[in-house]
């Protein structure tokens, strides 16, 4: 049986070269509330990885993508048995943008992000090969 991807994660960057998490709502019906997370979630039936990522940054930032050239993909890593796409984007807008699917949003360096006990085990995508691959994939210094 193939093995199939069905989530993504969205490391958003800016400028500066920090990265925008959201603080996950306190729901009871949803997993791992109050944590901090990146952008993403669960691919819809037939929708592809990118698609998919497209789609969250649109519903969770209001990110508007013109050119799906813009979002990076990174690797795929293993989450609860199953495949998670990782992809790289650079918010090129200033301040923090406006947060539809979560609590609030906050800009932190990557080593921050990665001091930090977030949902899924997200903290581990700011290491320090991950952040350097992904800042280069989005031309940041």
């Amino acid at each position: 049986m193939r093995h199939q991807t069905r989530t993504t994660a969205i490391l958003v960057f800016n400028k500066l070269g920090h990265v925008l998490l959201q603080k996950r709502d306190h729901l009871p019906t949803i997993r791992e509330p109050g944590k901090w997370d990146v952008w993403g979630g669960h691919c819809e039936e037939g929708e592809t990885p990118k698609a998919c990522a497209v789609r969250e940054l649109r519903e969770e930032i209001g990110v508007e993508m013109t050119d799906t050239a813009a979002l990076k993909f990174l690797m795929t890593r293993p989450v609860e048995g199953q495949e998670e796409s990782v992809f790289a984007y650079l918010y090129e807008a200033d301040g923090t943008p406006p947060v539809y699917e979560s609590e609030r949003a906050a800009w932190f360096t990557p080593e921050a992000a990665a001091s930090l006990s977030m949902a899924f085990g997200a903290e581990t995508l700011f290491s320090p090969d991950t952040v350097t691959r992904a800042k280069a994939t989005l031309a940041l210094q």
